[in-house]
């Protein structure tokens, strides 16, 4: 039956579609993130990224998936990210053009069929990871949308004959409105309820008013998407979902009440006799129109926006919540920023054993938010605690991330981040085992026990400052790694001190052999402790550029 050969034909467009992108995105993918994340320079930069990277990719839903990305992860402004999802439904219409152009005065199927078994051999053949399997997989995706696009056509081409299509047309723009907001709500596309209208335009199956009628309400209804993605997400996303509603909505009322009723008029004036060109221009027109008169209100609109919403301090513990692991370029700055948050509360947990304040240091005059936001507990068994669960965060964020397609370098990242964080938490651990044994050196009776212990609280306060300035400070590189090169001097240094002391009090204030293997016990541990924190801040100075430019993980971290 025609009626069910569209719904065929619907439901294997859509998936060609989602095959299209998956290919694109695996072969363009790095090119399309530095793209977007270099789209800050301007409001003007955000829009046109937003045009060109939808235009290419064909897919704005893709597009807006990783602007909430790299907008939750902090890398784009909401003023920037509105502006790239504003330029997305822009960009977005190029699809009817190509359709409009090609797709109606050729045969489909005819095209479809090539494309479709030249990407069989490909995928059959290739290696899943190689770059010619992901061409393959976006020329199936090319040939499913022709194919399904065909088969839509085809039937629609059936259904006058069956049916009298004037009870159909006729009815108030209105009910087409609303048809093409619950269409594109269902499907989750505008693209594929212009692939419909078109169908049914070239069918004479509906005439152009109702046909555009219907593709207002596809631009409407296609909000839904990022609407109910934002229900459970974060500030930003509801910032975002907000701003794409408020844009399409205004814009398409607009479109409805004003641009509908001079349809002939506009028709007349740009000479397009052919329903499906005038569909698709007018499509584009009101995209165009609405594009044009929210730009210089922009900023405007991002402050209006922002306004609705009450912004979230940034915590370390929910910043993995806000960035999905399927955009790794963003999940890796996001667990890049949560592992360095906890290198620190690692570095704060060892100043409170030794009754330090961390928010008292030097270095928290220009880092005072950073720090005072990683002390979280005030013990250090509390503050442990707090550590050990956000390794499992991260540990838990990282499985998800590597569970998607990586690059060597994103991999290598990966790898490294999960030693730091594994790094830091031993740090701890050495400590933690030591506790009880520096609390018995604190309060004990003998000279030789106190002095020992605030030779170690001296020399804490000093070796963390320095650490936590290393590790927020705006450093380079090689300044970093030669200021940890003295730290680990210092460290033998100190130990061979605090072996001394204890050397020096045997016979005297300790009189037992286990107190005295405590000692040197603990001696060791602090000694441990440093120098694995040490080796933590090593790693992430040499990770650092590797997170900020194209070099490989593997090339900058080779010697760590």
């Amino acid at each position: 039956m025609p009626q069910l050969n569209f719904l065929f034909g619907l439901g294997i467009f859509l998936f060609g579609m989602n095959q299209l992108e998956m290919g694109i995105r695996m072969l363009g993918d790095s090119r399309l993130r530095l793209a977007i994340r270099a789209s800050t320079g301007s409001r003007f930069a955000s829009v046109s990224t937003g045009i060109v990277s939808t235009a290419i990719l064909q897919s704005s839903s893709m597009v807006s998936l990783l602007v909430l990305a790299f907008a939750s992860a902090g890398l784009i402004p909401l003023l920037n990210a509105i502006g790239i999802i504003l330029g997305a439904n822009l960009g977005t219409t190029l699809t009817g053009w190509l359709v409009a152009i090609f797709g109606f005065k050729l045969d489909l199927q005819a095209l479809a069929l090539p494309l479709l078994g030249s990407a069989a051999f490909i995928l059959a053949l290739c290696k899943r990871d190689s770059r010619l399997h992901h061409t393959g997989l976006m020329m199936l995706g090319i040939g499913l949308l022709l194919f399904g696009l065909g088969i839509m056509k085809t039937s629609m081409e059936a259904l006058p004959e069956r049916w009298d299509v004037s009870i159909l047309q006729g009815h108030h723009p209105v009910l087409y409105l609303l048809f093409g907001v619950v269409i594109a709500a269902l499907v989750q596309s505008s693209s594929a309820v212009m692939m419909m209208a078109l169908a049914a335009l070239n069918a004479e199956f509906i005439a152009l008013p109702e046909a555009v009628a219907l593709i207002i309400g596809a631009d409407l209804g296609t909000t839904s998407t990022t609407m109910l993605g934002s229900l459970t997400g974060s500030t930003i996303k509801r910032q975002l979902a907000a701003a794409h509603f408020c844009f399409n909505f205004i814009v398409d009322i607009g479109a409805f009440l004003l641009l509908l009723p001079l349809l002939p008029t506009l028709q007349a004036l740009v000479q397009l006799q052919d329903p499906l060109y005038a569909l698709v221009a007018f499509h584009s027109l009101m995209n165009l129109l609405g594009l044009a008169a929210f730009l210089p209100f922009l900023q405007r609109f991002a402050d209006w926006i922002e306004r609705l919403f009450d912004r979230d301090a940034l915590k370390p513990a929910n910043v993995l919540d806000r960035v999905s692991p399927e955009i790794v370029d963003a999940a890796l700055i996001a667990l890049r920023d949560t592992v360095q948050q906890l290198i620190l509360q690692a570095a704060c947990n060892s100043l409170w054993l030794f009754g330090l304040k961390p928010e008292k240091l030097k270095i928290i005059d220009a880092n005072r938010q950073q720090i005072l936001g990683s002390v979280t507990h005030q013990r250090f068994a509390a503050g442990y605690e707090e550590l050990k669960q956000q390794e499992g965060r991260i540990l838990n964020y990282s499985r998800r991330i590597q569970a998607q397609p990586l690059e060597p370098g994103q991999a290598a990242t990966l790898d490294y981040l999960q030693l730091i964080t594994r790094h830091s938490v031993f740090s701890n651990k050495d400590l933690k085992d030591i506790q009880h044994d520096l609390s018995d050196l604190k309060h004990g009776a003998g000279a030789q026990a106190q002095e020992l212990y605030e030779e170690h609280k001296r020399y804490q306060k000093q070796i963390y400052e320095k650490l936590i300035d290393l590790l927020l400070g705006d450093h380079t590189t090689d300044y970093v790694l030669e200021e940890l090169t003295d730290i680990r001097q210092a460290n033998e240094t100190h130990s061979e001190r605090s072996d001394a002391l204890v050397q020096s009090g045997i016979g005297k204030d300790i009189g037992e052999e286990e107190g005295i293997s405590k000692q040197f016990n603990t001696n060791r541990e602090i000694r441990h402790a440093v120098k694995t924190l040490t080796k933590a801040i090593e790693i992430w100075a040499r990770l650092r550029p590797a997170s900020q430019t194209s070099t490989s993980a593997e090339e900058v971290l080779a010697n760590a």
